[in-house]
């Protein structure tokens, strides 16, 4: 007896003509995934079911190992547990772990593993089934979807946090040697910020992924968005990155949350200046796509039309040899690497919006391709992050702070570097010293800048009191939890900003100078 993708098994009472026609067809037509594993663990054989459900094309499965289906820490387990199933243990794959989707996502799924001798070898044949598509509309079934993908993160996670907090431990024995230079020192700072900056952007994926807050939709067009996020981000990454933008005219709007749209973004731009370095060039190219077309890449595709934002990243054109393999590298590792965070939440956003992420990785480039359907029946609202509405004001020269946080290093941090960019700062510690404070300085404050989570009084009923003595009070918010409703209504309460926390000290300055430059 020969494999399916060689040839085809007698079944008992069919003629053999029959016989053969009768195995491919069903192998072929079945609607749930079959996969043949022979004894090392490569895959031989998948039927169309089995790499629709995963996300790949057969292709891509055939002649690899089948470990490339499961979260990389169960690879030499599963090798050794798929071997003692094949020698005859039924026990052995019972706590093996939930199959990765090409997307990064844990499918919640059912499988079945039996035993064949084909040609006087054995096989593993397994069968796939995927609950989320019986049951789409349960929404136990969604939060056991959600709970698997955790789990399947978590491994990964706590390493990342481990090497990194290893990194800023060594970092800090470093500068503790009373002999360390000044090139040394800053060498180590250097290391600490970047260690810490990456702890900070694992935070706000995790906190991302679990958000609770329903997505409130508007009607907006893609190129304008992306043109308000490159004037957002050009104080952070316009010397770091060349951002290009470029759109076909007349492209339909599509239906977005403003808040996740900006955050996706960001996760990509990150993501990008991270893998190319200084002088990369990213650029972002809106187009629209046809839904026919675009349904033989993803069959659930079933939209007219649909806008494509393909965004293009390339290292700087000065890049050796070296460097240049390190991001072809790095940039298909992204491509194959299943529960990258920032990834991750992307998938997440474009799944939430109906739309697909493609990851595609080039010599010299790698691509983001995202497809948002278009849905020209929601209603119209304004195409501007709800960060970035507030009206212009007149230019200020008095750049007075009042600085409210109850963390004693933050609120040192962040007045020291307020004022050596040129501000005067007044501090306070919780709500009720910031209300006086206020009281008693208001004609010189232009400006206050004050995290939520205050004891004694909170941030908002402190700003509300403030509101009291002058309506016209300006604020900048920072917390350290991330829900939306809640920044889009401090917005609308006359907030000009919220920063979530973790932020680097930098991203405050940067709002604070594009306050007092330009009103907003």
């Amino acid at each position: 007896m020969t494999n399916p993708s060689h040839g085809n098994p007698p079944v008992s009472g069919v003629p053999e003509g029959i016989s053969e026609e009768l195995f491919a067809a069903t192998w072929e037509k079945l609607p749930f995934g079959l996969c043949l594993v022979d004894e090392r663990g490569a895959i031989i054989a998948v039927n169309p079911a089995f790499a629709d459900l995963l996300g790949y094309t057969r292709a891509e499965l055939v002649g690899a190992m089948f470990t490339m289906l499961f979260p990389p820490e169960a690879s030499v387990q599963g090798l050794a547990a798929h071997a003692a199933f094949l020698a005859g243990d039924n026990t052995a794959l019972k706590s093996f772990g939930a199959i990765i989707h090409k997307s990064g996502r844990a499918l919640f799924a059912h499988t079945t593993d039996a035993r064949l001798m084909l040609a006087g070898r054995a096989y593993r044949l397994f069968s796939l089934i995927d609950l989320a598509r019986e049951a789409q509309t349960e929404p136990q079934l969604r939060q056991l979807q959600r709970a698997e993908s955790f789990a399947a993160m978590a491994s990964e996670v706590g390493n990342d946090f481990n090497n990194l907090l290893s990194i800023i431990l060594g970092y800090t024995t470093f500068l503790q040697d009373p002999g360390v230079d000044s090139s040394r020192a800053a060498t180590a700072i250097d290391g600490i910020e970047k260690a810490v900056t990456r702890a900070a952007n694992l935070i706000k994926q995790t906190l991302y992924l679990s958000r609770k807050i329903e997505p409130t939709f508007q009607r907006a067009h893609l190129d304008l968005l992306v043109e308000n996020f490159c004037q957002m981000i050009g104080d952070s990454y316009g010397k770091q990155l060349t951002l290009i933008r470029s759109a076909e005219p007349a492209l339909p709007p599509v239906a977005v949350d403003l808040y996740q749209i900006n955050h996706l973004l960001l996760n990509l731009c990150q993501k990008s200046r991270d893998l190319a370095g200084p002088g990369g060039r990213l650029e972002f190219a809106v187009s629209a796509v046809a839904g026919a077309e675009l349904s033989k890449k993803y069959p659930d595709a079933r939209e007219p039309k649909y806008d494509l934002l393909r965004i293009r990243l390339t290292p700087p054109q000065s890049t050796d040899q070296d460097t240049l393999e390190t991001f072809d590298s790095a940039a298909l590792g992204l491509t194959e690497r299943v529960r990258d965070l920032s990834i991750l939440a992307v998938h997440s956003i474009m799944s939430v919006h109906r739309g697909w992420l493609d990851v595609s990785a080039l010599p010299g480039e790698l691509v983001f391709s995202l497809y948002f359907p278009v849905s020209p029946e929601v209603e119209a609202a304004p195409a501007v992050p709800a960060t970035a509405a507030a009206a212009p004001a007149a230019p200020r020269s008095e750049r007075v702070i009042l600085l409210v946080d109850d963390e004693e290093t933050l609120l040192h941090a962040l007045s020291h570097v307020l004022e050596r960019n040129g501000c005067r700062v007044f501090k306070a510690r919780d709500g009720i010293e910031a209300v006086e404070v206020f009281r008693l300085r208001h004609a010189e404050i232009g400006l206050v800048l004050c995290d939520l989570g205050l004891p004694r009084m909170s941030g908002w009923e402190a700003f509300m009191k403030m509101r009291d003595l002058v309506p016209s009070v300006d604020a900048i918010f920072m917390s350290g939890h991330l829900e939306e409703n809640l920044q889009a209504e401090i917005i609308k309460s006359g907030a000009r900003g919220y920063l979530q926390k973790p932020f680097a000290i930098s991203e405050v300055l940067a709002a604070v100078n594009r306050f007092f430059t330009t009103g907003s």
